[in-house]
């Protein structure tokens, strides 16, 4: 690119003690098959050797700026790079992350084609053993196909994608709605890239996989997203969320949207509840924060979350600290269920316990959840794959389930018909594997879907879901394909060809 010339993305790096990861953060950018590309390197006062990495680079690419800065936090150097982005759309990258070589020419020939605000790719987490998806929970399914929305309400699922870096947004959009993160705040992606959704009038999603999440080991310390479960850590990711219930507040017709990301978050911050077993310091920070949390959401509906974290809310909301730490601790992953009045439970010692009276409803087992069901079997023939799934029947009596194999980088899915019952608390299920246009080289994960009333959910197959003494029996064969147990699938999967 000239001196002069203008560019058509502005790539912004995010720079702190990374000098492990730079040159090749670096390289990953500057290696792009797109062009004409310009990359800001921020550095927020490193005290290892990435400032002096970033100055190489500036001396040898001419389409490559550094500019140091007084340490200010990430959300600072964010905002500094899409201010100084002269391009027409702007890409936020972490210093010790990848994009892939063809990442940014998919993202902006999508959004040349459809003029979109934003445009949203896959993204996987990069480790010592590879790729893995094994960490992305539902962001799969926002990744799942091509599609063009013109508001965040037509695609529910959207908010479960709330990073800035597997992204290119329209810069004069950004500008125009005053839109960044909010500084000093660790956790201040979602709170941005949130209302950037709201905001936007076209957002495109493609499938492909455009950006490689680095989990950090050996010496290297871990990025903040890695380190969930420290208190100071936790106090910024629930500010954040805070930031984020009170920003949709007023916001005319956002309620429902406001509510979608606030069950995220929950569900989120969850994740670090087994923190507390171990920890007395982070249990009472996270009670507290909680707490306040809970609080300030009120009356939310949680039932989607599933009986076992909706009891966990409950007696997160009572202080019951000693019971929470009990279930977490000592319980199993598989779960029992109690039978009564012809719906399901999850029995445990807080059920219809007169001295810690728990609403039952909050243990209700209205759909499948971890723990509570599993795979019996499973089978590759020549031209079929069935499974067996282990399901009580009256929890399968009050709603769907569906299996489907869904692609990793590319669009489209295949389903499995429901064969019926085979015994008690055992449907089977089958995928003809005859006539399928298998992608060359498709990789696929094994999903369940469920659907009870109002609400929708589904799991990629993993360990929990299937008896251990499956894996050493893999990987199944046929003219096909491989069924394995594969990290970059998250769990089951199959590998065409």
């Amino acid at each position: 690119m000239s001196a002069g010339a203008r560019p058509l993305l502005s790539v912004v790096v995010l720079v702190y003690n990374t000098a492990a990861y730079l040159r090749e953060c670096f390289d990953s950018l500057l290696g792009q098959e797109y062009g004409p590309v310009e990359v800001i390197a921020i550095d927020d006062a490193s005290t290892d050797g990435s400032l002096a990495i970033c100055r190489e680079y500036e001396a040898r690419h001419p389409n490559f700026r550094c500019v140091s800065k007084p340490n200010e936090g990430g959300a600072v150097s964010g905002n500094l790079g899409i201010s100084l982005a002269r391009g027409e759309y702007v890409a936020l990258v972490d210093s010790d992350d990848l994009v892939t070589a063809a990442g940014y020419r998919l993202l902006m020939e999508e959004a040349l084609r459809t003029g979109a605000d934003i445009v949203v790719g896959r993204a996987a987490r990069l480790g010592a053993s590879g790729i893995s998806s094994v960490a992305f929970l539902y962001e799969p399914y926002v990744w799942s196909r091509r599609r063009v929305v013109e508001s965040a309400c037509d695609f529910p699922e959207l908010v479960h994608d709330g990073f800035y870096w597997n992204k290119v947004f329209r810069t004069a959009f950004l500008r125009r709605h005053g839109l960044g993160m909010v500084p000093g705040l660790l956790y201040a992606d979602r709170p941005f890239v949130h209302q950037a959704y709201w905001h936007s009038r076209r957002t495109a999603i493609i499938p492909d996989l455009v950006y490689l999440w680095r989990v950090r080991g050996g010496e290297a310390a871990p990025s903040i997203t890695q380190r969930l479960r420290q208190s100071e850590n936790f106090i910024d990711r629930m500010r954040s969320v805070a930031i984020e219930w009170e920003v949709f507040g007023d916001v005319p017709g956002a309620q429902a949207y406001r509510d979608a990301i606030a069950i995220d978050n929950l569900q989120r911050a969850l994740h670090a509840a087994h923190g507390i077993v171990g920890s007395p310091g982070f249990r009472e920070v996270f009670m507290r924060q909680m707490q306040a949390l809970l609080a300030l959401y009120g009356d939310l509906d949680w039932r989607a979350l599933g009986a076992r974290r909706c009891l966990y809310l409950e007696l997160i909301r009572r202080g019951e600290t000693a019971g929470l730490c009990f279930l977490l601790g000592v319980t199993a992953e598989r779960g029992w269920i109690r039978e009564i009045d012809g719906a399901c439970y999850w029995e445990q010692p807080f059920l219809d316990n007169p001295e810690l009276p728990v609403p039952r409803e909050a243990m209700r087992l209205r759909f499948p959840n971890i723990g509570f069901f599993h795979l019996q079997d499973i089978r590759l023939d020549d031209d079929r794959l069935e499974l067996t799934l282990h399901l009580h029947d009256r929890i399968m009596a009050g709603c769907e389930v569906d299996f489907e194999l869904h692609s990793l980088y590319g669009e489209g899915g295949w389903a499995f018909r429901r064969l019926g019952r085979v015994g008690d608390h055992a449907w089977r299920y089958a995928l003809d594997l005859d006539g399928i246009a298998w992608e060359p080289g498709g990789l696929y994960g094994l999903v369940l879907h469920y659907r009870a009333g109002g609400i929708r959910g589904r799991y990629r197959i993993g360990e929990k879901m299937v008896p251990a003494e499956w894996f050493p029996s893999l990987p199944l064969r046929n003219a096909h394909g491989r069924l394995l147990h594969s990290a970059e699938a998250g769990g089951i999967g199959f590998a065409a060809g």
